[in-house]
């Protein structure tokens, strides 16, 4: 069987995020996967232009809906601005072991970002590159 080259199957999503005082998942910021198809999520990259102003972490992950939490992008990142404020950071999507699954984003769920506390004056992006899996 021959291979073939298919430079259509990748893509890039960007969520603009900012804080705010709940502490629900996907107050922050949620989306739906933007292909309507199976992805495989293999690098997550988060931007703070600033920082929460309160003492807060941040998660991010797939879930099924809106409002539930994830955490296979980001479990618990300190999100204030002596941390973050103005910085680029990788975020761990694809397992460093590569025996481990890498986050599969499917049709119909969601990316959501939550706040263990009030992330309050925290204001930035979320990268999401992936390929696509069907």
């Amino acid at each position: 069987m021959a291979s073939t080259v298919d430079s259509e199957g990748r893509g890039m999503f960007t969520m603009t995020f900012a804080g705010v005082a709940a502490t629900t998942a996907g107050a922050i910021g949620s989306a739906i996967n933007p292909e309507g198809v199976r992805l495989g999520i293999i690098r997550t990259y988060a931007y703070f232009s600033t920082g929460s102003t309160g003492a807060a972490n941040l998660s991010a992950g797939v879930a099924a809906d809106a409002t539930t939490e994830g955490t296979d992008i980001l479990s618990a990142f300190d999100c204030i601005e002596g941390t973050v404020g103005g910085k680029l950071f990788y975020c761990q999507a694809v397992p460093v072991n590569e025996t481990e699954e890498a986050v599969i984003w499917e049709a119909g769920e969601y990316i959501n970002l939550k706040g263990s506390a009030t992330t309050v004056g925290m204001a930035g992006k979320l990268f999401v590159e992936y390929i696509r899996l069907a």
